[in-house]
């Protein structure tokens, strides 16, 4: 699987709005007009079906799939944008708050600072989704992912041990779209342009993707490193509670998990190195969910969540003595000075 940012943009930050992500799928032609098609689109719409319940925000992500020979069984393009990392913090800053049933955006917010970025000096790589997402913005995500024609696929799961899990395969992307996972890092951009010799080469060499400010080695050590040996792993809270190890090897993506091969649905979705046979479901359960939440995407209120939460809007408005009025901040992008080393 493999990640390939159409273009990069620079943004100035505009107010959100926080529903379901309804994920539109565009089917091209060589779906709609192969012979399988009903299967190829079973297993399209169960990935987006599992997504689309697991989060609240109210965002449309139109994702267009194509069905053509390819070297890898599942490929994902997309657009990608900058902005500083200022203004991404006030936005997560903003959806948490909006959001206080996101517990673990409340600790990834609350921790900021111990993590990589948190000088303030360096820009942040988006998706159009996420951003979308957490500035009520409109950006053309670019996002295409295609399915190789010519692979033997389970268009179901659980899928067998000598197939590949077409759901999991497309949920894996998905995430990308969202702005986890590999698309949640700059790292392999940053190995990639050689910004350790010259940090001018690229703007990756001066940003961070979302998921690196979650990076960590140890409490209180955030880790931005491309060596086997710096053993770094996700947490929302400083780097004190680990939730899955990251990818620290060069033929993957170093935003993805490390994750070994196994019967049963121990496969991560997102593992940086997918095998034949059955992924994890994808449920609250799963490290990918935590990470999504991190990065702005909120979790569906369970029943007993929304009465509360109704409950606690009509007290506080019992308690307004006047209108609120909705702020406008616009920011516009300015570069930073490259630096040296990470």
């Amino acid at each position: 699987m493999r990640t390939v940012a159409l273009g990069v943009f620079f943004l100035a930050l505009a107010p959100g709005a926080s529903a379901n992500p309804i994920i539109v799928a565009n089917l091209d032609s060589s779906i709609t007009d192969d012979p399988n098609a009903a299967n190829i689109e079973g297993a399209i719409n169960a990935a987006i079906a599992a997504i689309d319940g697991l989060y609240s925000n109210s965002v449309t992500i139109p994702v267009t799939f194509t069905y053509n020979p390819a070297p890898d069984p599942v490929s994902l393009s997309q657009n990608s944008y900058f902005l500083p990392y200022s203004d991404y913090v006030s936005l997560l800053a903003a959806d948490s708050a909006a959001n206080p049933v996101n517990a673990v955006l409340a600790s990834a917010v609350a921790n900021l600072a111990l993590g990589n970025g948190g000088d303030g000096q360096d820009q942040m790589v988006v998706t159009g989704a996420q951003y979308d997402m957490l500035a009520g913005a409109s950006l053309p995500s670019g996002a295409t992912i295609n399915i190789d024609s010519d692979d033997a696929f389970a268009f179901s799961q659980p899928a067998s041990n000598n197939q590949f899990d077409l759901v999991g395969g497309l949920e894996y992307e998905l995430d990308q779209v969202m702005g986890g996972g590999g698309a949640g890092s700059t790292l392999n951009s940053y190995f990639a342009e050689n910004c350790n010799i010259d940090p001018s080469n690229s703007p990756y060499c001066q940003a961070f993707g979302p998921t690196d400010l979650y990076r960590y080695l140890a409490p209180g050590t955030p880790s931005y490193s491309t060596s086997v040996f710096a053993n770094a792993y996700f947490s929302v809270d400083g780097g004190v509670t680990g939730i899955v190890a990251f990818n620290q090897n060069s033929a993957g993506f170093y935003g993805d998990f490390a994750s070994s091969c196994g019967a049963g649905g121990a496969q991560l979705i997102q593992s940086a190195f997918p095998c034949l046979g059955p992924f994890e479901a994808y449920t609250t359960s799963s490290p990918e969910y935590e990470m999504e939440e991190a990065i702005g995407w909120d979790p569906t209120p369970e029943p007993g969540a929304f009465i509360l939460l109704a409950a606690g809007l009509a007290l506080a408005a019992s308690r307004r003595t006047a209108p609120r009025r909705r702020l406008y901040l616009f920011a516009e992008y300015r570069s930073e000075a490259a630096r040296s080393e990470r």
